[in-house]
């Protein structure tokens, strides 16, 4: 598992967060999967674990729990026993924390053709060592890149070159792991840390937990 040192820039005061992690925001309503109504981001984590995965030949990915970072790290995607590792890991820490686990997959987002094959067989290897954990796919989730640093990083990530971004990225996980951490690492961390509030996580996990999640966040209240 390869590392890297952060640049060092770092985000600058003031940028945005997800909606919702400051409290304001209201809970949003329980909704099945067959809902078409697009509900508003989770105020607190969903109560789940999310194998969050930069998708390339060279994945990040990261493990949280209810919010919290477990760790995280890069694999080359060839490395066959390695996915079955983490995925395998990924679901016994679901099994003792007795929540659901989903996979959040980032989505290729176009470009050369070339690079989107490569992406694709990236990511379906990650699905393979999923299915293999009888994992269903009804539990992946898959997200555009800039939709998550959208909510993550929030308008600083606009219009951004890609180096530029990089180095926004590492410095925002590093910020979040107080540790250097790999280019690719990077942005897993911060896809789990989308994923950990996301809509489409709370459909991904079903109305019972989305209603486990809203009595946890409600309690005392």
């Amino acid at each position: 598992m390869r590392r890297a040192r952060g640049r060092g820039r770092g985000v600058p005061a003031g940028a945005p967060v997800l909606p919702g992690i400051d409290g304001t925001a209201r809970l949003p309503t329980p909704l099945s999967r067959a809902s078409r109504t697009t509900p508003a981001p989770a105020p607190a984590p969903w109560l789940a674990a999310i194998l969050a995965v930069d998708t390339a030949t060279v994945s990040g990915w990261a493990i949280s729990v209810n919010g919290q970072r477990v760790d995280s790290g890069e694999i080359h995607t060839h490395d066959t026993a390695g996915l079955d590792e983490r995925v395998s890991w990924a679901c016994n820490l679901s099994e003792l924390a007795r929540v659901p686990l989903v996979m959040v997959l980032e989505a290729p987002w176009g470009g050369d053709v070339r690079i989107v094959t490569a992406l694709g067989a990236a990511s379906e290897r990650w699905l393979r060592a999923w299915r293999d954990a009888g994992q269903a796919g009804g539990r992946v989730v898959r997200v555009m890149p800039s939709t998550w640093r959208s909510a993550v990083l929030g308008r600083i990530s606009h219009g951004m070159k890609r180096e530029e971004i990089r180095a926004v990225e590492q410095a925002a996980a590093e910020r979040l792991t107080r540790r250097p951490v790999g280019p690719d690492e990077a942005p897993a961390i911060l896809i789990a840390r989308w994923g950990a509030h996301a809509a489409k996580v709370g459909v991904a996990i079903g109305v019972r937990a989305q209603r486990a999640s809203l009595k946890n966040w409600t309690q005392g209240r």
